[in-house]
């Protein structure tokens, strides 16, 4: 799926939640912000995690942050997302809602402001949608982001402890 922010204003229903969310990344310049319930397999799909290291190391002024509700069978299993946040921590940043932030239908993504992923009703979509340019729903998706961001914390038991 090749995807161009600010180029294409084709709105898209894709099946596969992994494969749109990694050609958002891809897409993406550098910022990519992504919100989900929980850390769960949509984070930890390999072309998502691949997708997200080279957009992290591709600017010394990349932004990826990832806000969820939950994180605890994550952390237990152990997960991608955590592992490369724990390598990456000057571009990959992780912080966990506030309980009144908490949604556990709510999975988006945008990308630099105006590319949008979002799944409707995860973790058993209704629909997903994949637009790289002209939704007005990305912005206002971006500025819901930042408000939640501000309120996240990061979560302690995301931390690498070294003994």
């Amino acid at each position: 799926m090749d995807l161009r922010i600010g180029e294409d204003s084709t709105l898209l229903h894709p099946s596969s939640a992994t494969a749109a969310l990694a050609a958002l990344i891809r897409a993406g310049g550098r910022r990519l912000w992504l919100r989900v319930p929980q850390l769960d397999p949509l984070s930890n799909d390999g072309d998502v995690l691949d997708a997200l290291k080279s957009l992290a190391l591709s600017s010394p002024r990349a932004d990826l942050r990832v806000l969820f509700d939950d994180a605890g069978h994550a952390v237990k299993t152990g997960h991608g997302l955590i592992h490369l946040g724990r390598r990456l921590p000057s571009r990959l940043q992780l912080r966990q809602t506030q309980a009144d932030d908490a949604d556990p239908r709510l999975c988006f993504a945008v990308a630099d402001r105006t590319g949008l992923f979002e799944a409707h009703g995860w973790p058993r979509p209704e629909r997903l949608t994949l637009c790289a340019h002209a939704l007005p729903l990305g912005p206002l998706r971006a500025d819901e982001f930042a408000h939640v961001w501000e309120r996240g914390r990061a979560n302690r038991e995301l931390r690498e402890l070294r003994l």
